[in-house]
């Protein structure tokens, strides 16, 4: 179902947006790969938000359920950036601008994105359910890609975690994020032909970049300290690309574009 195009005033309000976004996704970028914290402290708390306005001035008032709970994963986002950002990367690194870190923002902010992938699972499953016999309905076996990847991840990435007495407490919760965010991300594989090619692929893309990305954080930051050169700058640019195509794919769900 499409609702009406957006007016001249309201593309231009997007246009704007959407170059703050990059300039600010730019010099993110920039600061993760030059490992400058205090630009970082800055410009990563405001990414989501960014993103956040994009998706306000696309609706333009034109809301639907799947529309609020959109905004509502990505807020839960936002504070999952902000708690990970306040998680300490080693055991000496306990604030950042005067702010004090603590292991236990992890928990927070793994919690936080998983109610994110929730909200976006939601939204896949609807169009699914109500427009007649998935993909997973018609062929079960498509759900195996992303059931062989979780457990080659957990099987790697659990006996390090678990080992490690600083990280054993996130035992269990990484088990819990790892499942729900292949299902994140076999939903939304599962609204193939149930939406446009375009608002399929950037959702699906987006998906996949999500796994990327938190793979990388499992295994540079909870597994493997040290094993990825940049890991910030490669964590944050498929994050960052993630997290607006997904968005830019449900919206394209909703609305033609002109």
């Amino acid at each position: 179902m499409h609702l009406k195009a957006p007016n001249t005033a309201t593309m231009k309000k997007q246009q704007f947006v959407m170059y703050i976004l990059l300039a600010l996704s730019i010099v993110e970028a920039y600061a993760e790969f030059t490992g400058n914290k205090a630009l970082m402290f800055y410009t990563k708390p405001l990414l989501l938000p960014m993103i956040m306005l994009y998706v306000y001035v696309v609706i333009d008032h034109r809301w639907n359920m799947a529309l609020k709970f959109l905004l509502l994963a990505l807020f839960f986002s936002w504070i999952g950036d902000v708690s990970l950002m306040l998680t300490p990367e080693h055991p000496l690194d306990n604030s950042v601008m005067g702010v004090p870190k603590s292991k236990y923002f992890f928990l927070l902010g793994l919690s936080s994105f998983l109610i994110n992938h929730l909200f976006l699972i939601a939204i896949y499953r609807k169009v699914t359910t109500e427009n007649g016999e998935s993909l997973f309905q018609q062929n079960k076996f498509s759900f195996l890609p992303f059931l062989a990847y979780g457990i080659v991840m957990v099987s790697v990435v659990v006996p390090p975690v678990y080992n490690n007495p600083e990280k054993s407490l996130a035992t269990i919760p990484v088990i819990l994020y790892a499942a729900i965010l292949l299902s994140m991300s076999a939903f939304a594989y599962n609204r193939y032909r149930f939406v446009s090619n375009k608002s399929f692929w950037l959702v699906f893309i987006g998906a996949v970049l999500f796994v990327f990305s938190d793979s990388v954080i499992a295994l540079n930051f909870l597994a493997f300290p040290g094993l990825i050169p940049k890991p910030g700058f490669v964590i944050m640019t498929t994050y960052v690309a993630a997290e607006f195509l997904i968005a830019k794919g449900i919206l394209l769900q909703f609305f033609e574009e002109k």
